[in-house]
């Protein structure tokens, strides 16, 4: 044998004896050589060696590593809390990397999150590692939402909040990723009673800060007074790959409280506000009134957001006048329980709005209105409304409040207005407009990290007039100046073709 290949087999017995030594040898960079080890940070490393002894228990491997004795008592239970960008998923890949490769018995585990987007972090996490670091790991295999040891039969199966999957599993080692945005605890409790089956099982919660004081904070009071878990929470950003310029970025787009939860790791009673009354407020401007007519030569966009009976039908007109955007128009249907609002409304709002404002491109939600979309689509320019697993509702969000607390976009006076009048005799009206609505949201993060807009469930309040206004925005800052199609007029044929 080689004396290359003697140092390779060493090599890999060593690291699978000893999960500090496997990280010792992982690298991040096929290419520039650069390993794990040498850019691991101090929060990190304390956080792998409270769970390393859990971890060899499990593989029944013996704690060869320097420091670590025998008799020490094991954690199999741990709840890490970081902030966003602390490398959460990754090091959870590096710890279940090695228990696949190195149990001598074969291991089940299970990693869980509250949709299968999420879970899968730490599949492909798992599988980049193995593709940077194939010496070490060839021996895993990837399928659909499995990874497997092909020599041994150890496991890694990523489910999501489908608790049918879960109840009855007799897992080895479980993961619960970003349990702070689980919305039911329906999963939490299904693993954690599958946890309890097995005396070695090892249970992990990895999480961001979160909202509220539920069941997920309940399970976070619990693992920092149990002396059997082991409680880590990293306050502010530590990780020297977060720039300043980054983090000032983030701070300017978001609202102070989803960036202190994000970004300083710091739990919030509620949700941040999406904006306040008085940024809305600044957006109006009294020189502006409602359009019915476009000019020729100017690009328009109008948004539709159906609904038919709870919600608001919302329709609305905006340009781009070359420093800001302008909504032109914007008209609301409210519906009533025995007066639902008519797909036939929004039909008839497009062909006006076709017929009024020259060179206007309709950003539909492509989830509703298919047969209309597919029949409007013949005679006007159509975009769907794209929200690909949350990214188009993540840039809406992001967009619209940064263009309004920049004060980018501006309205009339009155604009999306449907108050009424609440008590005839004293004449109180109750306020009820785009402002007041903008006011009123929430912006929430969803499990995948993403953000978006979102609004009380109390029957009273309504985002619909918020999404119009942020799709129309949205097209016209990623494309303000230049259509992508252009339109021909043919005789005795209304309205025009578009390619």
């Amino acid at each position: 044998m080689s004396r290359l290949k003697l140092r390779r087999e060493q090599i890999r017995r060593l690291s699978r004896n000893d999960p500090a030594a496997f990280r010792r040898w992982m690298v991040l960079d096929a290419d520039k050589g650069r390993s794990f080890q040498k850019f691991m940070q101090p929060w990190q490393e304390r956080d792998f060696a409270a769970l390393d002894l859990a971890w060899s228990s499990l593989a029944n491997r013996p704690p060869v590593y320097a420091g670590m004795r025998p008799d020490d008592r094991v954690l199999r239970r741990a709840y890490i809390e970081r902030p966003r960008g602390h490398s959460k998923t990754s090091d959870m890949a590096m710890q279940i990397a090695w228990i696949l490769l190195a149990a001598k018995e074969p291991v089940n585990g299970l990693a869980a999150a509250a949709d299968r987007d999420q879970a899968n972090l730490i599949y492909r996490a798992i599988r980049r590692l193995a593709e940077l670091n194939s010496d070490l790991c060839d021996e895993l295999v990837f399928v659909q939402h499995l990874v497997k040891n092909s020599e041994t039969g150890s496991q890694l199966e990523v489910i999501s909040s489908d608790v049918r999957s879960s109840w009855g599993a007799l897992p080895d080692f479980v993961v619960c990723d970003e349990l702070c945005h689980w919305e039911k605890p329906d999963l939490w409790y299904s693993l954690l009673s599958s946890a309890a089956k097995k005396p070695t099982c090892v249970l992990i919660v990895l999480t961001n800060a979160g909202v509220g004081r539920g069941w997920q904070w309940d399970v976070r009071e619990h693992a920092q007074a149990n002396d059997s878990w082991y409680f880590s929470s990293l306050a502010g950003p530590h990780a020297p790959w977060i720039t300043e310029e980054w983090l000032t970025e983030q701070r300017a787009l978001l609202p102070t409280p989803v960036f202190e939860r994000l970004w300083l790791n710091e739990w919030q009673h509620s949700d941040g506000e999406f904006v306040s009354l008085v940024e809305a407020e600044a957006c109006r401007d009294a020189l502006l009134s409602r359009t019915e007519t476009g000019v020729r030569g100017i690009r328009y966009v109008a948004a539709i957001d159906y609904a038919e009976k709870r919600d608001f039908t919302v329709g609305c007109v905006c340009h781009h006048d070359g420093t800001r955007i302008v909504v032109d128009r914007m008209d609301v249907v409210k519906p009533s329980p025995t007066r639902p609002t008519s797909v036939r409304w929004v039909e008839d709002w497009i062909e006006d709005i076709a017929a009024s404002f020259p060179d206007v491109l309709f950003v539909i939600d492509e989830h509703q209105l298919v047969g209309t979309i597919q029949n409007i689509e013949r005679c006007y320019p159509v975009k769907r409304f794209d929200f690909a697993a949350g990214k188009g509702n993540h840039r809406l969000a992001i967009r619209l409040r940064q263009l309004i607390v920049q004060k980018q976009v501006a309205w009339y006076p009155g604009c999306g207005d449907v108050s009424e009048q609440t008590n005839t005799i004293d004449s109180e009206t109750l306020r009820d407009d785009l402002e007041t609505e903008l006011a009123s949201l929430l912006l929430k993060q969803s499990d995948t990290g993403r953000l978006r807009i979102d609004h009380h469930r109390d029957g009273v309040h309504h985002d619909d007039r918020a999404f119009t206004l942020g799709a129309a925005c949205l097209e016209l800052s990623e494309h303000p100046t230049e259509p992508d199609h252009f339109s021909v007029t043919l005789p005795g044929v209304g309205g025009s073709f578009w390619w």
